[in-house]
């Protein structure tokens, strides 16, 4: 172990991984990712179908939480589509 000013510093090669295991562990993640994404989508359609019509119902008269309501469902929406672009991009590493 090399010294500078008296302090050891350390060899952190020898602990770096190599490409070979970084990209057999991210193929190997890939339907783990598509199994997470099914499910999310699977929940998100569920909360949509239970209570779309209801939060529809309560907030149509009100202007401001209907916009509220709306920018929820949208936010939902984006992180699925985000979770399945992450997922999608994944495979072709």
């Amino acid at each position: 172990m090399p010294l500078q000013k008296g302090i050891p510093i350390p060899n952190f090669c020898s602990i770096a991984p190599t490409a070979v295991a970084i990209g057999s562990s991210q193929r190997d993640r890939f339907p783990l990712r598509v199994a997470v994404s099914v499910l999310l989508t699977a929940f998100n359609a569920g909360v949509i179908a239970v209570f779309g019509i209801t939060l529809y119902l309560a907030t149509a008269d009100h202007l401001v939480w209907f916009a509220g309501v709306n920018l929820l469902f949208a936010a939902l929406l984006g992180s699925l589509a985000r979770v399945w672009i992450v997922t999608l991009r994944g495979r072709s590493r």
